[in-house]
């Protein structure tokens, strides 16, 4: 049996609140389409307008996958039907790597990569997902690290931190 190793928007948190807070936001819009003054019909439309945009980029969340020969991106609609997919063999890479990236605005982010490298400069990344640099993410960073280069066959190896 073959074990497969995915990275989905959808099983994260802020992807579901995200939606809540569209909703939300819809509800909230709801006067400026049912009053009669012209003016409140102009944000109203504005309104609903970056609301359907907030919901496109919503509904098209993106997910990893591979199943150790290939890495696979995916754009899913809603999270249950693939419209896009890109896949490149994991034999193009040689190790997976955890890097810290420092932020401007909160929590610094760690990205998990399949790394190529030719004389010591990086040539190709497939980021496979990301966190934040909290405890808790840098450890689930680590563990899916981890068995991303079990599945894959790749070393793993830590990056050192940018500054």
């Amino acid at each position: 049996m073959k074990t497969i190793l995915v990275s989905r928007a959808v099983a994260k948190p802020g992807w579901w609140i995200f939606g809540m807070v569209m909703l939300a936001a819809a509800w909230w819009g709801q006067p400026l389409v049912d009053s009669g003054h012209f003016e409140n019909h102009f944000f109203g439309v504005f309104w609903y307008s970056m609301i359907a945009l907030g919901l496109i980029f919503w509904g098209l969340p993106g997910e990893q996958f591979t199943d150790g020969t290939i890495l696979e991106r995916r754009t899913m609609l809603l999270g249950l039907l693939p419209l896009w997919r890109k896949s490149e063999p994991v034999s193009a890479f040689e190790r997976v790597e955890l890097t810290q990236e420092p932020n401007v605005f909160g929590k610094d982010s760690v990205w998990l990569s399949l790394i190529k490298s030719e004389d010591g400069e990086t040539t190709r990344r497939f980021v496979f997902a990301y966190f934040p640099a909290s405890q808790r993410g840098i450890a689930k960073a680590q563990q899916m690290a981890g068995d991303l280069s079990q599945i894959s066959g790749l070393p793993f190896a830590q990056a050192a931190s940018e500054v």
